[in-house]
């Protein structure tokens, strides 16, 4: 318990609709920190930014990762990333943090530390480089180009292969611990009982029938919601 002379700080919250905002303020709640998360609606958030520290605000967070604003001091990982997603008020002004990556490292490296992993759907480049826990990533991508510059974004210790046909998706896919699946039309024929499978959207019920375990949105969530009140300063 945090105590009681500990001044509650609002936090700025830009959501969608989606269930971080909800995440978030529960994990608040249970942990009865001193925050106060407040929902905005907006389309130019870093318009923010001048407001937060005389306001008092203990920062903002984002539901999607944004190129960096100018100004503000960016941790290794928002520049890994090149995107961020959380602006925390510190002592020596703002600080850009990028949650979504931070927490992909680490639910990797407490669940799949040295897997080998096949990345299906839509490229997300702004998160390979969090894939480093794992042995090796290959990607089934619609260019050789966008795959080798995934891949590249990666150690090159864990630079595995890139897939254009089906056929060669299918022979990765054998050789694959870990399904990362991004979204998209997600092939049965692909999973296999021994696959684990993670995914950053809803599967349908079909696909856990076929896969060792699967882990989705809201397990990356849980992880997201602490990387967040880390990088504000409340660590769980």
């Amino acid at each position: 318990m945090w105590p009681a002379y500990h001044k509650t700080r609002p936090v700025a919250f830009l959501h969608q609709g989606t269930p971080f905002f909800d995440r978030f303020l529960a994990e608040v709640v249970a942990l009865r920190l001193p925050l106060f998360p407040y929902p905005v609606e907006g389309e130019a958030p870093w318009r923010l930014l001048p407001c937060l520290a005389p306001l008092g605000f203990a920062g903002m967070v984002l539901d999607e990762g944004l190129p960096p604003p100018e100004g503000v001091r960016l941790e290794a990982e928002a520049v890994e990333a090149g995107l961020v997603d959380l602006v925390a008020v510190g002592l020596g002004g703002l600080v850009g943090q990028y949650t979504e990556g931070v927490a992909l490292e680490r639910f990797l490296s407490a669940h799949f530390p040295g897997a080998k992993a096949l990345w299906l759907g839509p490229l997300r480049p702004s998160l390979a480089p969090f894939l480093r826990p794992l042995a090796q990533v290959s990607v089934a991508a619609p260019s050789f180009a966008e795959g080798d510059a995934f891949l590249a974004r990666l150690p090159e210790r864990a630079r595995g292969h890139v897939a254009l046909r089906r056929e060669e998706v299918e022979a990765l896919a054998l050789k694959a611990d870990l399904l990362l699946y991004a979204g998209g039309k997600l092939l049965l024929e692909l999973l296999q009982p021994f696959h684990a499978l993670l995914a950053w959207v809803p599967v349908e019920r079909r696909v856990y029938e076929r896969v060792h375990g699967v882990h989705g949105p809201e397990d990356l969530l849980a992880f997201r919601v602490r990387a967040a009140l880390e990088a504000l300063g409340y660590a769980p």
